[in-house]
């Protein structure tokens, strides 16, 4: 199966969707479907948190994806460290740190500035929703 890291902004864009339909909406119907496994870190789910507070996500919404993220993802320590983005963005490291630390085979994200411009890290492929869709129905 499949090990993936989604970024912050693919859950927010997800859960801020008014139809369901886009493609952030399909990769958390995906994750929660069994078709692939989340890696999640300590770090990167308190940015979520924080960004769906931020953003005026419902408290039931949040709690129930906290819910389902400690039942169906990997969680791994967070122990790793990376300096990558340093000088560009360096909230983003985790993400990249939590790929290395889980062998993440994805990354998926849609922040083109930053993330997708990498393209891969450490063996991880980093990829916008459109395309990791494409991967998994392949």
């Amino acid at each position: 199966m499949l090990k993936v890291v989604v970024d912050t902004s693919v859950f927010v864009t997800g859960y801020l969707s008014k139809t369901g339909k886009g493609c952030s909406s399909q990769i958390i119907s995906r994750w929660r479907a069994g078709d692939f496994l989340l890696i999640m870190s300590r770090q990167i789910l308190e940015e979520i948190v924080g960004k769906f507070v931020e953003k005026g996500i419902d408290e039931n919404l949040i709690l129930e994806f906290v819910e389902v993220v400690g039942k169906v993802a990997l969680i791994i320590p967070g122990s790793y460290i990376v300096y990558r983005l340093d000088d560009i963005d360096p909230d983003d490291n985790m993400i990249l740190a939590a790929a290395q630390e889980g062998k993440a085979d994805y990354i998926v994200s849609l922040d083109a500035k930053h993330l997708l411009q990498l393209k891969h890290h450490k063996g991880t492929q980093i990829v916008e929703p459109e395309l990791f869709l494409r991967a998994l129905d392949s």
